[in-house]
């Protein structure tokens, strides 16, 4: 592959083809549509939550929000004195411009949303604050501070900055063809438009200035104007819809389309400006609903405008090297990074969650990897370290462990407005876990988000979506019950308060109301309301998993009868008709969903299963390469793709097929089975025959193993249910410790870790290791004391493990010690093997010697402290089993009264070198104390 002078990334949030393809058409794109015609153009799946700072974060870092950092709109002030805007400081790993910095490639980055404070990197960086308008016409506009860097050219980009107010009418009337009309003093959303305009222009005009004055390998600009237009006018985008006023339809129709025919317009001078041996590439984050699937109302909640969001963005690349007129299919915005760094013809990390799209080059590039770039050395642009913050810190236990000296200490988060932002970063880390099918680590949270806030029935319903997963259908169930029963009473409690609401203002027309009161109202009637199709939806959804099909499809009618508009309805109609052997029934609803959402890649798997079963094979290939088209990271469609090859005797297509859903799921027993099928009598291959028979065996055992430690944390309910929930079965999670505890490891490769709660007896472990010969990562900082007399043998960073894990490289081949429940956030690492010694004590015995420690400044109880401590190392019992961590249990009051049955066991576990008569003599039975 012919490798790039320089590559070009654009992105247009919120753009979608339904909008762009009849601009195109009609001449009316003439630059994008040159893309095309000179490229690759196709649709581009997002994440959920589809918030843009996550997406556009995910976008440059190839990574999804739960390993980036980014989780929202808005953070914590550092002081814990309010919230702000998200900024960068939060970001956990390196982005794209930070990757070349270290390579020595230059970059430019324009407005990235979150850029700000703008990094230090190699070439420039003008952050997201820039653009803003934040002062009225002719008086000074303030440079947000941080926001240009290098700083020499602060007085240059601030001449090219437009105002809203210095707009050509012209330009406006574009827009708004009948201005005149809009009395603008009640009316504001012209000023609206206006600044959509004006930071656009801003923003594209800076970046040609610097793109022809500065030297760079790499540009990246960002433009929010189309998704800006769409959500202040989607509504009056043609065709009208129903519920739409005629006036403001007239006036503001034309908003959207123009909107999108400006930024074609600012692609141009890019494009211009890039020249020929540049590769561009053309993104967005989300789409967005123009048709009938515009929501009538946006939600009463934080982020509740991302309902207006379609799955699919936009995909456009061309240049040096890059196919020409083709379509791509299945890409992800995951995959934008892996592909510039294969573009650059650099490696992609491991860690990364994205793929490079090798199939938009004319020759197939050649693909590296590296474990990852965090913890490679070198100037990287990032912020210093110490500008690194986390704003979601927990309290309550977190408070006692920060006195204990184990951990940092959190932010002092007090005034609502922060706890409510908390609260929304938590529940958006949640649904990013949920989204990538870590089910296991969202639970947790969910539980504890839906236990502070019972009426936030948006964190309930993913919590019940969750149990549901998991397959743990009593919790879901109870659950999803008890959220119905609370909305109802809720509702007829809103209602009485509207009447009231009502009374007292009976001398006041709604025009008259005070911005106060129109908030109470709308609340209020939220309240009020209760979407019926939606708790059938969800019942029903509930009964198909129980396999309780004929009740499910009552409930699936009822909510049918309130919503015939609801595309993942109708998916799930088929779903229960197939299940029922209705076939006709099943095509139907899922050509119904079509019908709805033309681009519902369910559906269109959905009748590739019906075809299938139909012994339409040609069909099924059809709807089955539709479905991966849409979402190419589906393993099930690949997998009944792979059926209907084999039936049709395509024999490598049905194994290229069968080994995709297997490389997108390595647990796949039936796709291992299939290929067994397909090697042992098509191909006479019995070496591969064997290979995936063994394959098959293996993932059965790993799922048995898996859906009993599932099973298992989801019986455990926060606090209130902690006694009951420790009773479950932990046999499956200490079989699966016990097949690891053997395996062969290279201890020069390995860090072996100490863990266990504080006060359980980790620095006597270290004592221990150290005395047989293991050397210790330590700083030395915390020193001996009256509660420690041998030491503590810690290492600082160790306390921030979450925000900072690039030290764990220099701990190969050594000791540290990382408490419960800091260890929780161990990176996986490809390059470095763990093993872990966990030591247990009595419960009881570690809350009285925190205590003591303490000099009684716990605020909690006693109970309370020993049933979140037991939770805690009852779920990182369940981590480190999941992760396949070999991990060897010590208890404490064992190992004090028989010191060399301990010593033989670590011994053993550590391959059998240390001097185990040294280990005994770091065994003092009289340390034990309170």
């Amino acid at each position: 592959m012919t490798q790039a002078k320089k590559v070009l990334l654009v992105g247009w949030d919120g753009a979608d083809w339904k909008i762009i393809n009849p601009l195109i058409d009609a001449g009316l794109m003439p630059n994008l549509s040159r893309m095309i015609q000179e490229g690759v153009m196709g649709n581009l799946s997002t994440l959920y939550p589809s918030l843009s700072p996550m997406l556009w974060t995910s976008i440059i870092t190839g990574k999804r929000p739960y390993k980036h950092g980014i989780s929202g709109f808005i953070e914590p002030e550092p002081s814990g004195d309010g919230i702000r805007p998200i900024t960068n400081i939060s970001r956990k790993t390196r982005a794209l411009w930070n990757i070349f910095t270290l390579n020595g490639i230059k970059s430019i980055v324009i407005g990235w949303w979150p850029s700000h404070p703008a990094e230090p990197i190699d070439g420039v960086m003008v952050s997201n604050h820039f653009q803003k308008p934040v002062a009225p016409y002719g008086k000074p506009w303030p440079v947000s501070p941080g926001s240009i860097h290098p700083e020499r050219l602060i007085r240059n980009l601030v001449s090219l900055r437009v105002h809203p107010q210095e707009l050509d009418v012209n330009l406006v009337l574009n827009f708004i063809p009948r201005l005149s009309e809009i009395d603008q003093e009640k009316d504001h959303r012209v000023e609206t438009i206006a600044k959509i305009i004006s930071e656009s222009t801003t923003i594209n005009r800076i970046a040609t200035a610097i793109m022809h004055h500065e030297p760079w390998d790499f540009t990246a600009v960002y433009y929010d104007g189309i998704d800006h237009f769409c959500h202040g006018f989607i509504n009056y985008h043609p065709p009208k819809l129903q519920w739409v006023n005629e006036k403001d339809f007239e006036l503001y129709k034309n908003v959207v389309e123009s909107g999108y025919i400006y930024h074609d317009y600012l692609l141009g001078t890019l494009l211009k400006e890039a020249g020929e041996d540049t590769i561009v590439i053309l993104v967005s984050d989300h789409g967005f609903h123009s048709d009938n699937l515009r929501p009538r109302s946006v939600p009463l909640e934080p982020a509740g405008p991302a309902v207006q969001h379609r799955h699919y963005g936009i995909f456009v690349a061309k240049g040096p090297g890059i196919k020409k007129d083709e379509l791509v299919y299945g890409a992800s915005l995951l995959d934008i990074t892996p592909t510039i760094l294969t573009i650059m013809g650099m490696p992609i990390g491991e860690d990364m969650d994205g793929k490079p799209l090798a199939n938009i080059f004319k020759e197939k590039p050649t693909i590296k990897t590296i474990p990852g770039w965090d913890d490679i050395k070198g100037h990287d642009g990032c912020h210093p370290p110490d500008l690194k913050i986390d704003p979601v810190e927990a309290k309550a236990v977190v408070e006692q462990l920060v006195a204990l000296g184990y951990i940092e200490e959190p932010d002092d988060n007090k005034k609502k407005a922060v706890e409510d932002c908390i609260r929304e970063l938590q529940f958006n880390l949640a649904r990013s876990y949920m989204d990538a099918g870590l089910y296991v680590k969202s639970i947790p949270i969910l539980e504890d988000l839906y236990k502070s806030n019972p009426d936030e029935y948006r964190i309930g319903i993913q919590l019940v979506t969750g149990y549901h997963r998991i397959k743990d259908f009593e919790k879901a169930r109870t659950l999803l019950e008890e959220i119905l029963e609370r909305k109802k009473k809720n509702a007829k409690n809103a209602q009485i308060k509207i009447k009231e609401f009502r009374e007292r203002l009976k001398n006041k027309s709604a025009d008259e109301w005070t911005k106060q009161e129109q908030n109470e109202f709308r609340r209020l009637r939220k309240e009020a309301g209760i979407n019926i199709s939606a708790m059938e939806f969800l019942m029903g959804n509930l009964l198909f998993e129980e396999g309780k099909y004929e009740e499910a499809l009552e409930h699936f009618r009822k909510a049918e009868k309130k919503d015939k508009l609801r595309p993942e309805l109708y998916c799930k109609l088929g779903d229960v008709y197939l299940k029922m052997g209705k076939l006709v029934e099943a095509e139907t609803s899922f050509k119904r969903t079509l019908e709805i959402d033309s681009d519902n890649s369910e559906a269109h798997l959905g009748l590739c299963r019906v075809f299938l079963k139909q012994k339409r094979n040609l069909d099924a290939i059809e709807e089955g390469l539709a479905s991966v088209g849409l979402i190419f990271h589906n393993p099930r469609a690949h997998y009944y793709l792979g059926i209907a090859f084999h039936r049709l005797g395509k024999i490598i297509e049905a194994i290229q097929a069968l080994k995709i859903s297997i490389i997108q799921n390595p647990n796949f027993v039936q796709a291992h089975k299939r290929l067994v099928y397909i090697y042992k009598n098509r191909l006479k291959n019995n070496l591969l025959a064997e290979k995936h028979e063994r394959l098959a065996k293996e993932s059965e055992e790993k799922l048995k193993n898996i859906q009993k430690t599932m099973e298992d944390i989801s019986s455990i309910n926060k606090l209130e249910h902690a006694e009951t929930s420790l009773t479950s079965d932990l046999t499956s999670i200490m079989e699966m410790q016990n097949k690891l505890i053997n395996k062969p490891f290279d201890i020069n490769k390995t860090i072996i870790i100490v863990t266990g709660l504080p006060r359980s007896g980790t620095s006597m472990l270290m004592q221990i290791l150290e005395k047989g010969g293991i050397e210790i990562f330590t700083d030395e900082i915390r020193k001996a004391d009256e509660n420690n007399p041998k030491g503590y043998f810690e290492y600082e960073g160790a306390k921030s493990l979450k925000r900072d894990s690039s030290w764990l490289k220099d701990a190969k081949g050594k000791a540290i010690k990382i408490v419960v429940p800091v260890i929780q956030y161990l990176p996986n690492l490809e390059y470095i093997d763990y093993r872990v010694i966990f030591i247990e004590r009595d419960i009881n015995e570690i809350v009285a010697s925190q205590k003591s420690m303490l000099k009684h400044m716990s605020k909690l109880s006693d109970s309370s402290v020993s049933k979140i401590l037991s939770q805690q190392v009852h779920l990182t019992k369940v981590m480190l089993a999941l992760r396949e961590i070999p991990t060897l249990y010590i208890n404490y009051n064992e190992t004090l009264i028989k010191p060399n049955d301990t010593v033989n066991k670590i011994n053993k576990f550590l391959g059998g070198l240390l001097n185990t008569s040294n280990m005994t003599e770091a065994i003092i039975p009289a340390l034990k104390r309170h």
